[in-house]
C-alpha cells in the first residue's frame, strides 16, 4: 500500500493550509489527478464537483459556511472527490447517454407540436420521460456509490469515515413527505434516510 495514503489527516481543515493538506491526502487515496478546491460563498453550505474537457484536473467548489464545521467539510470534500475518482457525470462535463436521449426526446416533442402530429408527440413524450427516469436512477446510484467511496477514502487518511459521512448526511435538510413517498423516483438524489441506510449496509458488509 502507498505509505502516503495512510498519513494522518490534519486536525483542522478550516484553515487554507489544513484544507489543502486534507484535499491532497484524499486525492492520493483516490488515485485522482490534482484537485483544485475553491471556496465559494454563494454555495453557502453546499458543494459542487465540476471539470473541463481541456483540463484533466478535478475542480471542487465548497460553500464558505462549511469552513465552520470540520466534520461536514471533511464529509463533503471526500464525497465530491469520490465522484471524480469514480468518473461520475453528476456535476461534471461528461453527459450520459440517458441525458442525450432525454434532450432528443424533448426536441422531438417540440418538433411534433409544430407539425401537429399527435402520435409523434405521444411517442416523444414517452421517450423523454423514460430517459429522464433512467438518468435520475443512474444519478441516484452514483450518489450511493460516492457515499460509500468517500467513507473508504476518509478511512484511508486516518479518519472515521463512517462517522463523518453519517454525520454529513444527517445534517442534510429533510425532504418533504411527498418526496420521501414517491417524488424521489424523478429526483437525482436519494433521500438522506435512504443514503444513511445504504451506507450502514455497506459498512456492515466490510
Amino acid at each position: 500500500m502507498d505509505p502516503r495514503i495512510t498519513r494522518p489527516a490534519p486536525a483542522s481543515t478550516t484553515t487554507p493550509a489544513g484544507l489543502a493538506e486534507l484535499t491532497g491526502a484524499l486525492a492520493r487515496a483516490a488515485h485522482a489527478p490534482a484537485v483544485l478546491v475553491v471556496v465559494d460563498p454563494a454555495l453557502e453550505d453546499g458543494a459542487l464537483a465540476h471539470g473541463s474537457h481541456c483540463d484533466p484536473d478535478a475542480h471542487i467548489s465548497v460553500g464558505a459556511d462549511l469552513l465552520a464545521d470540520t466534520t461536514r467539510l471533511r464529509g463533503v470534500l471526500a464525497h465530491e472527490i469520490a465522484h471524480h475518482a469514480l468518473g461520475h457525470s453528476q456535476g461534471l462535463t461528461r453527459t450520459s447517454w440517458w441525458q442525450i436521449i432525454c434532450r432528443i426526446g424533448a426536441a422531438t416533442v417540440v418538433a411534433a407540436v409544430v407539425v401537429g402530429s399527435s402520435a409523434w408527440v405521444t411517442i416523444a413524450l414517452v421517450v423523454a420521460i423514460g430517459a429522464h427516469l433512467l438518468a435520475a436512477r443512474e444519478q441516484r446510484r452514483e450518489e450511493y456509490q460516492a457515499d460509500v467511496h468517500s467513507m473508504h477514502l476518509l478511512d484511508a487518511v486516518g479518519l472515521d469515515g463512517r462517522a463523518i459521512v453519517t454525520a454529513t448526511l444527517a445534517a442534510l435538510p429533510q425532504e418533504s413527505r411527498l418526496y420521501r413517498l414517491a417524488g424521489w423516483i424523478i429526483g437525482s438524489h436519494p433521500t438522506p434516510d435512504a443514503r444513511r441506510r445504504a451506507l450502514l449496509t455497506a459498512a456492515q458488509a466490510r
